[in-house]
């Protein structure tokens, strides 16, 4: 019996014709588009082309010129990051300032592209980054605290220009900002796979080339710069066109939830002999600063990420533990920075550690907060979702402070 056969047999059995297809996938998928157009009154055929042809509809195919749009933003990101090299009045500033600024700016483009240049979202995001590159720029270096501070935040402060950019009139529905995060997260693993990638490319043309005997210098510097330009264009483009990472990002946060759980509760133990350290040594408050992160992204994405794999009780337990845990030990660490704070004045840095603690703690206070109502049968793990995207404009406002008006507060 051929397979055809088969699938007509079993037009009516949606159990059967899912055992049909577990046993051949890829005939299956071949075979149905034929008899879908000699039986297209079939809802059941008709429900498998939806579940097959879903998402390959809403993401659009480059074209030939999408490619050319494409290079040449790539070239003109990687020209730019080349300017200290081609002249002389730039010295070691340039780099901090721009090199996020760059390629996130022809990311903002190229989706005005795709998106047909709509006219007032592209003033607004043009005027935006245009007031971001004069901002940083005026910033003096000898700041370097500020100046510092400035140039780390103000990636952040374009991602969300970015966002915009992608979510347009949806970006105040939370749904669509919970799809960004997910976003962000496979766009990272992609841009990790694209550099190490390029790396590799870049080890094997300097090793030819030497065999070659040629001077491989230029070229290799040449091929890094227009390479990392082009990175987050490229991982941006293969995030929304493929679904590669979009399965590992919560895998990751699913392995490692468990272990930063244990990580925690063992440093909670150890601090009790040494709890005088979070108050006097400033590079703990450092490690406290990276743990919190940590925490918060593998929450979150273990959280967003529920949609391939649902959450399962014991992954909401090891989240709500990490939380609370992450809670008790960053109340701490926000103590610490107030008594140093008055034992030893305000100054910038203390300033950026005490408001990114609080911005974060916010964050997860919000997400534990979540978690007991979940817990006690009030709300659900959707209701946390919403939470986490309501939240998301108070890093922006943090963000917008550190680039625009800190550096101008404390000028040094």
């Amino acid at each position: 019996m051929t397979l055809r056969t088969k699938i007509l047999n079993s037009i009516e059995n949606p159990e059967e014709l899912e055992r049909i297809y577990r046993s051949d996938k890829e005939s299956f998928k071949k075979s149905y588009k034929d008899i879908l157009k000699d039986r297209p009154d079939s809802l059941l055929l008709q429900a498998w082309q939806a579940r097959f042809e879903y998402g390959e509809t809403i993401i659009r195919k480059l074209s030939s010129l999408d490619l050319v749009v494409m290079i040449s933003l790539c070239l003109v990101a990687g020209s730019l990051l080349k300017i200290p090299d081609w002249s002389m009045s730039y010295e070691n500033d340039f780099y901090p300032r721009f090199v996020a600024l760059v390629p996130l700016s022809v990311m903002y483009l190229f989706k005005m592209h795709l998106r047909g240049w709509p006219g007032r979202l592209t003033m607004i995001g043009g005027g935006i980054i245009c007031c971001s590159a004069i901002g940083i720029s005026i910033i003096p270096e000898k700041w370097d605290d500020v100046f510092a501070l400035a140039c780390f935040n103000l990636p952040l402060l374009l991602w969300t220009l970015y966002g915009v950019s992608r979510l347009g009139a949806d970006w105040k529905i939370a749904s669509r900002r919970i799809e960004y995060i997910r976003f962000t997260g496979e766009l990272i693993i992609h841009a990790g796979l694209l550099f190490i990638g390029g790396g590799i490319l870049l080890l094997l043309t300097a090793g030819l080339l030497e065999l070659l005997s040629v001077n491989s210098s230029w070229i290799i510097e040449t091929m890094a710069t227009y390479g990392l330009a082009s990175i987050p264009l490229v991982a941006a483009w293969a995030t929304d066109s493929y679904s590669a990472a979009r399965k590992m990002v919560p895998l990751l946060a699913r392995i490692f939830s468990p272990l930063l759980l244990v990580l925690i509760l063992s440093y909670m133990a150890a601090m009790t002999l040494n709890i005088d350290d979070i108050f006097t040594d400033r590079s703990t408050l450092l490690i406290y600063n990276l743990l919190l992160l940590s925490v918060l992204a593998t929450a979150v994405f273990t959280l967003t990420g529920r949609g391939q794999h649902a959450q399962n009780r014991l992954e909401s337990i090891t989240i709500s533990l990490m939380i609370g845990a992450t809670l008790m030990l960053d109340s701490l660490a926000i103590c610490a920075i107030g008594w140093r704070i008055q034992e030893f004045g305000l100054t910038v840095n203390r300033l950026a550690v005490l408001g990114s603690n609080l911005a974060v703690f916010g964050n997860l206070a919000v997400m534990g907060w979540g978690y007991i109502k979940y817990w006690r049968g009030k709300g659900s793990l959707n209701d946390i979702e919403s939470a986490i995207a309501a939240y998301l404009p108070v890093y922006v406002i943090w963000t917008f402070f550190s680039v625009f008006i800190q550096p101008w507060i404390f000028r040094y």
